[in-house]
């Protein structure tokens, strides 16, 4: 018993100093990892948003071990002995000659760089970098051509007489373009609030194509089919003053009062103060045949256009 509570004794005296490694703990999982901000980590470990705040502020109540302990074993990276003692270093360093870690670090890439161009999830690159699960053959032929295209543009830049550095990137690298893409298909049930607040996006899609989107999602369905066929990603921008103006007979997203959702061609209804939302299908997904839907202008909640579509290979993990 005695010892036991030496041992207590001996936690709380140290819980300002474990407050101080938590707090820098908690910025090398946001930077380095997929659980960007408090709620993702709080859910991770188990704990709840307000009690993991409070331990991040300092209150000395929530700095427990058994905080400690949820947090090394959801992120076994970091070391236990480092959080509450402060003795070694944070990260335990795992000598594993990994093919994704040779190549990544042979162009100075971050597992979130490549996660954010190959598509493929964060938690899984950990995986396979680390050895704990082997890359499949599919993935690795995505991670073979995405190397090879950087040692192409690597050599390339040699032989121009540009800078050789471990910080090289390619042109599709360096594009601007980040449009978030949420795995939720259109007609789901969902509001932007919703959306871009507690959902994080599957990834992020760099593509020339989507600059004007907002965000991305799936459109599902065979109505325009012979426009855009279904399983397509879409990108969608949101007009706020379409009741001024629209370009006529273009693809737009429908949000109505009653929160159901289409993609249709629209234009301005010959009844005045009425849509007409046109479907455009394929002749073998029109039996029976879609119809010309009118609705009232003052029905629709939310009126977004079609900016971009592409279909990107789903990797089965």
């Amino acid at each position: 018993m005695e010892a036991k509570t030496s041992h207590k004794q001996y936690i709380n005296d140290l819980k300002p100093e474990i407050a101080k490694r938590l707090n820098e703990a908690y910025w090398y999982i946001r930077k380095n990892t997929e659980y960007v901000n408090q709620t993702l980590i709080a859910e991770k470990i188990g704990e709840s948003r307000s009690n993991f705040s409070a331990a991040l502020n300092g209150n000395e109540k929530y700095v427990t071990e058994g905080l400690v302990r949820r947090i090394v074993a959801s992120f076994p990276e970091i070391s236990r002995e480092w959080m509450l003692t402060g003795q070694g270093k944070m990260i335990i360093t795992q000598e594993v000659d990994s093919y994704l870690r040779r190549e990544r670090e042979k162009y100075g890439l971050s597992l979130i760089d490549i996660t954010e161009y190959t598509h493929i999830p964060l938690r899984h690159l950990k995986a396979y970098e680390n050895e704990e699960k082997k890359i499949p053959e599919k993935v690795l032929e995505i991670l073979e051509n995405f190397f090879d295209r950087m040692e192409y543009e690597y050599q390339h830049k040699e032989e121009e007489g540009g800078e050789n550095t471990s910080s090289l990137r390619s042109e599709l690298m360096l594009s601007s373009v980040r449009v978030p893409y949420y795995d939720v298909d259109f007609a789901g049930e969902w509001s932007s609030a919703e959306l871009f607040t507690q959902v994080r996006p599957s990834f992020v899609i760099s593509a020339p194509d989507f600059a004007r989107a907002e965000f991305a999602c799936n459109l599902i369905g065979n109505a325009i089919s012979s426009r855009i066929k279904s399983g397509t990603i879409i990108g969608l921008r949101k007009i706020e003053d379409w009741k001024t103006y629209f370009p006529t007979n273009e693809i737009y997203g429908v949000v109505t009062k009653n929160n159901l959702r289409t993609i249709k061609i629209v234009k301005r209804s010959a009844q005045k103060g009425y849509l007409d939302l046109v479907p455009a299908p394929l002749p073998e997904h029109n039996n029976p045949p879609y119809e010309v839907e009118t609705i009232p202008e003052d029905y629709i909640q939310v009126f977004y256009q079609v900016v971009a579509s592409a279909s990107f290979e789903r990797l089965t993990m």
